[in-house]
């Protein structure tokens, strides 16, 4: 999909929100996420930003025993030494995998090399099913003990915007950490990331100057241009010094099953694959580290169990209808679960991820807008009972997850390959599984507010506090209501009257783009659409099929014994319709065809063959960004990294080429796709792309789009077993 720059729209409409104060000569930034400044900050277990740094810091502030942890890189094994904090947090998630697995009552399996032998089936359904690899992959809880696995710092966010639920303190410093793994087996290196992040919250202590001198510290010069060794410092001496830092919880963000595209087709559900994710917080409560509550997502069946919960849910809406209509509102914690699981594919449309559409229903939500009517009051999110679901919804944890995420998730971080014991080993183990973008496109709209938000605190001016839908796109600041851009080829858009007008935004009317419904289901409360280019305009990447979901979750939800959508994977799409006239058959010559969502490619993907001189890439000039690119797809590579490792020379030996549409770090992938890095191996004989074509891309940051599951440091399979 296609977004319009808004590099232009920083300049031209944030810097005048500021002109009536002076601007410091260096802008602040909300987000450390440069590989090799991370390298310096988190190089191995001394360094003054990892796991086991920020481990030894909590335990010192809470008196806890102190282990005597190895240098090196951080491996899993090293932090399950600390037995008050990190090992309980492995405890229970070892516990809650045996509960998930328990509760699908499907065949399912955690060793790799075993998902293709039906001997190991748990089912007999499974012994016909293993034969093709159709098996539910689960998370092996090993990893987080295992001397192989590896906790990478991906980025540091800030998050003094999240001082609107907390006034005690100048918000919150995020860093966050990626599972990975370096392994020698057989004279070769494997290595990759996981699906798996880590994100260690600390908040700001009041400053006692309404937290503009804690904003004026993120006012770094030089983060991009300096030495990253020298920008490490003016970081852990300023707004990265742990003296003004308060430990406050970890959240966890796991993928712990996945549902490969076959097994959708096998057992009817046609989703091209599926994914659960695992969301739990652990935080310091009466000197135990515990599963705590989590914000603003309700224990469903807890509250459908209780008429007395029931009705303080209902109360508590309708008396905070105006914190909730600005997005900084919280129900009470009783009324909160302590665990989350979200799902993909198509998540913004399923229930599973729309947890109040069953705690409150959409005849109570009207009647709660109805009441708080208030003369003169100019809503600026909520307008009506499915408004009001709406951003209930989506600010709880499943739905905020499954908003304009990658992969269930909102930051990825950048590739790095300085955790192993070879560099070029690495770099070459991960060619074919890097990622072009590290974070999502909400998150890239968040930047943007975030940062105004910074800037104004630092010059002692009142911020913004309104919360946009996590699936608008970015938006200008300068007056009470936020300026969208507007959106691009099947990003997301309002369908109907649910929001208020100052919620909304729209299609790129320059591109004829229509909002249309492409994932409908009729238990929801409401839908997004996709902004749809007309069939004159078809092109490379863009969704070409609609689908129906008949929704399972509201049948189910009283049974399940860990939360009240652990069954939702049996959600099926129960109608799919092409949206454009385009062959669905085998490919030929250079028309368009409509790939089949049964092959993994969720809602279908337009694509063609490859002309001689796109697949050089010598038509991508210098100085202008592609729609479409000649990109990898599929074929008997990735067939066969299904079967075990992520080998990169046997993936490359095996992957086709085809014509994709491009992503940059301006230009998102629609719903359940990624931004894929174009691999170095394409500059072998075989594809017969240039080194300078290739850098070309690479130093504009130019990827392609691709399913989400295609690339393995985004599956929990395709990984060697843990030791």
């Amino acid at each position: 999909m296609r977004f319009i720059s808004i590099l232009c729209l920083l300049i031209l409409t944030i810097s005048p929100c500021f002109a009536q104060s002076p601007r410091a000569s260096a802008e602040v930034t909300t987000l450390i996420s440069q590989a090799p400044l991370l390298a310096v900050l988190d190089h191995d277990n001394s360094s003054a930003l990892s796991l086991v740094t920020l481990f030894r810091k909590i335990h010192a502030a809470q008196k806890l025993p102190q282990p005597a942890v190895a240098d090196g890189p951080t491996r899993a094994s090293d932090l399950s030494q600390f037995s008050g904090t990190y090992a309980q947090f492995a405890a229970v998630m070892s516990a809650d995998i045996t509960r998930i697995t328990a509760g699908l009552g499907i065949d399912w399996e955690k060793e790799i090399l075993k998902t293709y032998d039906p001997k190991s089936a748990k089912t007999d359904a499974g012994k016909t099913l293993r034969l093709n690899g159709n098996v539910a992959r689960v998370f092996n809880e090993r990893w987080l003990g295992s001397s192989d696995g590896l906790f990478l710092l991906s980025g540091v966010v800030n998050r003094m915007d999240r001082r609107d639920f907390d006034s005690a303190h100048c918000g919150e410093l995020r860093f966050i950490y990626r599972l990975g793994y370096e392994v020698r087996m057989n004279g070769k290196t494997y290595a990759s990331r996981m699906p798996f992040t880590v994100n260690m919250v600390f908040s700001y202590a009041d400053d006692g100057r309404n937290c503009q001198d804690v904003a004026s510290l993120w006012r770094v010069a030089g983060i991009d241009a300096d030495d990253p060794a020298v920008v490490a410092q003016r970081l852990l001496q300023g707004p990265l010094d742990f003296s003004r830092l308060i430990f406050k919880q970890m959240e966890i963000n796991a993928q712990v099953v996945r549902f490969p595209s076959d097994l959708e087709n096998m057992e009817n559900r046609k989703f091209a694959g599926q994914a659960i994710y695992w969301m739990r917080i652990f935080a310091l409560r009466d000197g135990k580290f515990q599963p705590t509550r989590l914000e603003n997502t309700p224990d469903v069946q807890a509250i459908l169990k209780d008429p007395a919960k029931q009705k303080q849910l209902q109360d508590c809406l309708a008396g905070h209808i105006a914190e909730i209509d600005n997005g900084t509102f919280r129900i009470p914690e009783s009324l909160e679960a302590d665990i989350a699981l979200s799902f993909s594919t198509a998540g913004s449309a399923r229930m599973a991820n729309r947890p109040f559409d069953l705690a409150i229903g959409s005849e109570q939500a009207a009647r709660i807008v109805a009441a708080a009517g208030v003369p003169g009051r100019s809503p600026k999110f909520v307008q009506s009972g499915a408004g009001l679901l709406e951003r209930l919804n989506t600010s709880s944890c499943m739905g905020c997850h499954q908003s304009s995420s990658t992969a269930g998730f909102h930051f990825l971080g950048v590739d790095r390959f300085d955790f192993g014991r070879d560099a070029d080993a690495i770099r070459n183990a991960l060619d074919g599984n890097e990622l072009q973008l590290p974070f999502s496109p909400h998150v890239y709209a968040e930047l943007v507010r975030r940062k105004d938000y910074v800037e104004r605190v630092s010059l002692g001016q009142a911020p913004n506090s309104f919360r946009p839908h996590p699936s608008a796109p970015p938006a200008a600041w300068a007056s009470g209501n936020p300026a969208y851009v507007v959106a691009g080829d099947n990003m997301p858009c309002p369908l109907n009257a649910d929001l208020a007008q100052a919620a909304k935004w729209s299609c790129n009317a320059t591109r004829n783009l229509t909002c249309q419904a492409l994932v409908t289901n009729a238990a929801t409360s409401s839908n997004l659409g996709q902004c749809v280019p007309a069939a004159q305009n078809v092109a490379a990447g863009l969704s070409c099929r609609s689908n129906v979901i008949e929704d399972s979750t509201a049948k189910t939800a009283a049974n399940n014994p860990l939360g009240f959508n652990l069954r939702a994977f049996s959600d099926r799409v129960s109608k799919e319709e092409l949206v454009y006239k385009l062959p669905e058959g085998k490919l030929s010559g250079y028309g368009y065809n409509c790939r089949p969502t049964k092959i993994g490619v969720p809602l279908g993907r337009v694509t063609r063959p490859c002309k001689p001189e796109e697949a050089s890439l010598a038509v991508i000039r210098p100085g202008s960004v592609p729609e479409e690119i000649c990109a990898i797809v599929g074929g008997k590579g990735f067939e066969q990294m299904a079967k075990g490792y992520f080998d990169s020379g046997i993936f490359a030996a095996g992957v086709g080429r085809g014509l994709l549409n491009t992503c940059s770090p301006s230009r998102f992938c629609r719903e359940d796709y990624i931004c894929q890095q174009m691999p170095d191996f394409v500059t072998s004989a075989r594809f017969n792309v240039s080194a300078p074509a290739l850098n070309n891309l690479r130093s504009r940051k130019i990827g392609f789009c691709t399913p989400t599951y295609f690339v393995y440091q985004l599956r929990l399979d395709g990984h060697p077993n843990p030791r």
